[in-house]
């Protein structure tokens, strides 16, 4: 298979990730909602025996530079203001795989439905339900806004420059939902389009040397 062309890869500029912590923080949504998708995933793929909360699939996503003492930031809290912008509590610490536990998360009103009894992960058959009532208070939450923080750290390979609707599009088949589930992934996500502040756009061209990293 040919290297692809550096003028066809991109990434999703600052603005759109600053914008992304902004809508997510606004809302109330249950920490575990990352996890969730995670462990769906993983049941998707037949793996959900192999899923863990210290799996560097799942951490990578939350890694982010800037804090020696709590190296993970997402912006997903359930209570408190929303009127405030970024949060401090975003940052989250090592120890953020330990609440992730099978063993933690069964303990969790919210998201007691992600583990059994045993002491495993379980992932029941209408979990999109549970996660719209207790994950996401029964407000779908942006795929723009999860696509652009989540997928922040990736490069996007298009002949012409991508748009919120590729990001969306990208978002989808990364977290496991085929067209053929449309019904799942519309009941969690909001696939409205925003717009960024004076309509820039949402990706820009990567940087010198992202092609020589990406070949190793």
């Amino acid at each position: 298979m040919a290297n692809p062309d550096p003028s066809t890869l991109w990434v999703i500029r600052v603005p759109a990730v600053r914008m992304s912590i902004e809508t997510l923080g606004s809302q109330k949504l249950h920490p575990t909602l990352l996890m969730y998708l995670y462990l769906r995933l993983k049941a998707r793929e037949g793996l959900l025996s192999e899923a863990s909360a210290a799996s560097d699939e799942l951490l990578s996503m939350i890694e982010m530079p800037g804090n020696p003492e709590k190296p993970y930031y997402f912006p997903m809290i359930d209570r408190g203001r929303r009127d405030v912008g970024p949060l401090p509590t975003f940052w989250r610490a090592t120890n953020i795989s330990g609440s992730w536990s099978p063993g933690s998360i069964r303990r969790q009103v919210a998201a007691s439905w992600l583990a059994d009894d045993s002491g495993h992960y379980a992932m029941p058959p209408n979990n999109a339900d549970l996660a719209l009532e207790n994950l996401l208070r029964g407000t779908r939450v942006s795929a723009a806004a999860m696509g652009a923080f989540f997928l922040r750290n990736q490069v996007f390979v298009k002949d012409q420059e991508p748009t919120v609707h590729d990001l969306i599009d990208t978002f989808r088949g990364r977290f496991g939902f085929p067209r053929s589930e449309a019904a799942d992934f519309d009941k969690l996500f909001d696939t409205t389009a925003p717009a960024l502040p004076d309509a820039e756009p949402w990706f820009e061209p990567a940087p010198a040397g992202v092609l020589e990293v990406l070949l190793g």
